[in-house]
């Protein structure tokens, strides 16, 4: 088993125990990768005690391989400063910090909760692949500017605003399937032209007006696949997105009446390919290999009081996610209140142990003078010099302390603008709590006059057939 290993010429490990700390050594593979096997962290404390040791020359590109590591080395992005690409898929990594320079990161199939980053710089990152771990939030991402393509897939993202994409300028590709996701909402303020391929497949979509893709002008293929989609407003797609040859509309609750004419439409402008192959197994109808229903009122009725109800789900977790994060930033600006409380009071003792210093500098001055001959000089200046050095370290302290002080108040600050900014997010969730609560009401208006109009067509047809007298 060793020599099959060995013969792999993959790698090697080489563990030197040094007290705690546990060296590992990579070794070039033939496509160009210096890979790591078999590294282990099981906490954050571990990971200061494991080392990577790079070969004598440059390394850009890095795997590991068959390892568990609860986030990666500390010495990782100091090893190897000209890393431009890092493959860590399938880990366990819980968190993982992506340092400016890097160009690829794939590190799918984790149980990332958190990504970091430096946000003093731009990421230089071009392909960040993150499916299948564990996101349920995504509001940093904005920060990575130069992404090309972005794979979000198989996580638990629920709702997304496509406005986190709209300083990615070169993105071509997004993936957003497989996140539970039952809301997507737009509020982009500028068109994204670069992205030409999305993903919003295998999510809980019930409802999509197309308008809300419309940023996205050089749209080519659109996958909406395995969602429960009832309905979708078609009419202005080659407007919007002349480019699109490719829409995948298969497998959703389509009403029959709304494919049909969404398939004409589709063959019209020369969208030709809308399914992956032909549905066999449909409990109602089937229109161009398309699975449907016939739209009866009262199922599309259930169908959109749940698609609302949903919706409303959705908002209320949103809502509670918010007020966790208004929560703990009370807490964080709290602590930084205390903290420059402490700071404030060390400045005064500080000042006044620089005041009792002068008394004393005085008082050896005065001494000094009325001293005899027979006290040593040497020694005298020995304690000036020594008071000297302790007012000049505790001069540097002060000024320490105050630059401390001044970035507490920024980051305060920094603080208040986020309070600010949930509460209108809070203001936003109650406003569409209030729109869904009317939808719903006139959703049962319309049940309630539907159930009417049946019994008046039951009574009409009762009364054109009436039952023969026995």
């Amino acid at each position: 088993m060793f020599r099959e290993i060995f013969a792999f010429g993959v790698m090697f490990v080489n563990l030197v125990l040094a007290g705690r700390t546990v060296n590992y050594t990579c070794l070039m593979s033939s496509e160009g990768y210096c890979v790591f096997q078999g590294v282990r962290i099981d906490s954050v404390e571990e990971a200061s005690n494991v080392k990577l040791l790079a070969p004598a020359y440059d390394i850009t590109r890095i795997k590991f391989r068959e390892s568990a590591m609860f986030i990666l080395p500390d010495n990782i992005y100091e090893t190897f400063p000209n890393m431009l690409e890092l493959k860590v898929w399938w880990q366990s990594l819980h968190s993982i910090y992506i340092p400016p320079n890097l160009l690829h990161l794939d590190a799918e199939r984790n149980r990332i909760q958190r990504i970091s980053f430096d946000t003093n710089t731009v990421p230089m990152l071009k392909k960040l692949e993150l499916g299948y771990n564990r996101l349920k939030t995504i509001e940093n991402i904005s920060y990575f500017e130069n992404l090309e393509i972005l794979d979000l897939s198989h996580n638990d993202l629920r709702s997304i605003d496509l406005c986190l994409f709209q300083r990615m300028k070169h993105l071509r590709i997004l993936d957003l399937s497989v996140n539970n996701m039952a809301i997507v909402k737009n509020s982009m303020e500028h068109k994204l032209e670069s992205l030409t391929v999305l993903y919003l497949n295998d999510n809980r979509l019930s409802y999509l007006d197309i308008n809300v893709l419309r940023q996205f002008p050089n749209l080519e293929t659109l996958h909406l696949f395995k969602n429960g989609l009832m309905y979708m407003e078609y009419e202005n797609m080659r407007t919007m997105f002349p480019k699109i040859n490719i829409v995948h509309i298969y497998d959703n609750d389509w009403n029959c009446e709304n494919l049909a004419e969404m398939i004409i439409y589709f063959k019209k402008i020369n969208i030709v390919e809308y399914k992956l192959f032909s549905s066999m197994k449909c409990k109602e109808r089937v229109i161009d290999g398309i699975c449907c229903s016939e739209g009866k009122a009262l199922t599309i009725l259930k169908k959109s009081n749940l698609y609302f109800s949903n919706y409303v789900n959705e908002l209320n977790l949103h809502s509670q996610h918010i007020m966790e994060e208004m929560k703990q930033s009370k807490r964080e600006i709290q602590k930084l209140i205390e903290h420059e409380n402490m700071t404030q009071a060390s400045l005064q003792a500080f000042s006044a142990d620089m005041n009792a210093i002068r008394n004393r500098i005085e008082n050896i001055t005065v001494l000094a003078a009325d001293t005899s001959s027979t006290v040593s000089r040497n020694k005298k200046h020995e304690k000036v010099d020594k008071l000297v050095q302790e007012i000049y370290k505790i001069k540097q302290d002060h000024q320490s302390l105050t630059r401390e002080n001044q970035a507490f108040k920024q980051q305060i600050e920094k603080y208040e603008n986020i309070k600010i900014e949930m509460e209108s997010i809070r203001a936003y969730s109650e406003e569409m709590r209030n729109t869904i609560q009317e939808l719903k009401e006139e959703n049962n208006h319309l049940k309630v006059d539907l159930y009417q109009l049946l019994n008046e067509f039951h009574e009409l047809r009762a009364s054109k057939n009436p039952e023969k007298e026995v």
